[in-house]
């Protein structure tokens, strides 16, 4: 008889026995460093199956409680390819079922699982968006981040009523978010107030106003955490002007030379989305003048969402 999948909440107390799951990501997992936010943002699940934990999957309501955001699954070498990580998903959708005000269920994945889990993946989900995605690394040492200046006028920190600002904006919408969504975590939001609370709490939001000062041309989200002594540091683009998104990197490296200054980190890893459409990339050449170079090996080149209607 079959060992049976004990599914339950997980604690501060199961983080060894998480990250025993496996390395994911090739190597550039952010739960190590965020799994006590993660308890505090999500509800995290852990599968065990006679006392050892094999699975770990966690959720959160989004979109004014209209959509189920799923992330972080992960299932032990060993045991994939048992349904494992269904059982628990599924446990995920009966926990809302009272939940009236659900509609959806929405995650992101990349490239490399699409190209191992494509087909279940879709038969189950919609394709919402799609995105750029690349690696550029250095070691601190080598960096000369002070070598440039940005326009500090130009590129500032958004505040909550500046977003608010912008998804009230069709016309900034349609231009910034193809799809309707931004992806500031790894996880489709829909363009709407209720959800600023969320992306704001650990994420922060720039941007760059037209030649009219009341639209935004250019938006990026940065989030930063330590793996160890690797600095951890993500950029999402939102536009396509090169000019602007150039002085956009330039105001991130200025606040990556204090993050280093400031810090112990002895390497950087930057992972840098952007869109689709952004055929002018000549704003990488900034990163590497100042000694940063893309990482070749890094074959994760496609952030993918989707979503399901499940009412």
């Amino acid at each position: 008889m079959a060992a049976r999948l004990v599914i339950r909440r997980a604690t501060l107390q199961d983080y060894r026995g998480v990250m025993d799951i496996g390395k994911i990501y090739q190597g550039r997992d952010y739960l190590p460093a965020l799994y006590d936010k993660y308890l505090k943002w999500f509800n995290c699940y852990v599968g065990e199956i006679d006392g050892e934990i094999v699975t770990f999957q966690s959720d959160r309501l989004v979109d004014a409680g209209a959509t189920i955001a799923i992330a972080g699954g992960r299932v032990k070498e060993g045991y994939r390819g048992r349904g494992i990580l269904s059982d628990v998903l599924r446990y995920v959708d009966n926990s809302y079922k009272d939940v009236t005000s659900v509609k959806y269920v929405s995650m992101t994945t990349d490239n490399v699982n699409i190209e191992l889990n494509g087909e279940r993946i879709k038969r189950k989900f919609k394709q919402i968006l799609e995105r750029e995605q690349l690696e550029m690394l250095g070691k601190v040492e080598d960096l000369k981040l002070n070598k440039f200046e940005s326009d500090e006028n130009k590129v500032q920190e958004l505040t909550s009523w500046d977003l608010k600002k912008i998804f009230q904006s069709k016309a900034m919408c349609s231009k910034l978010f193809p799809g309707e969504r931004i992806l500031p975590s790894g996880y489709p939001f829909r363009l709407i107030p209720q959800n600023i609370p969320l992306m704001m709490d650990g994420f922060k939001f720039w941007g760059t106003k037209g030649s009219d000062q009341s639209t935004y041309k250019t938006l990026t989200v940065t989030h930063k955490y330590n793996l160890g002594k690797e600095l951890m540091f993500t950029l999402c683009i939102y536009g396509n002007d090169a000019i602007d998104i150039q002085q956009h990197v330039l105001k991130h490296i200025q606040n990556l030379n204090q993050l280093v200054r400031s810090g112990t980190s002895t390497s950087i890893i930057i992972h840098i989305t952007h869109p689709l459409d952004c055929l002018d990339t000549s704003f990488l050449s900034v990163f590497r003048n100042v000694g940063l170079k893309i990482n070749k090996e890094f074959d994760i080149n496609r952030l993918v969402a989707f979503e399901r209607t499940i009412r």
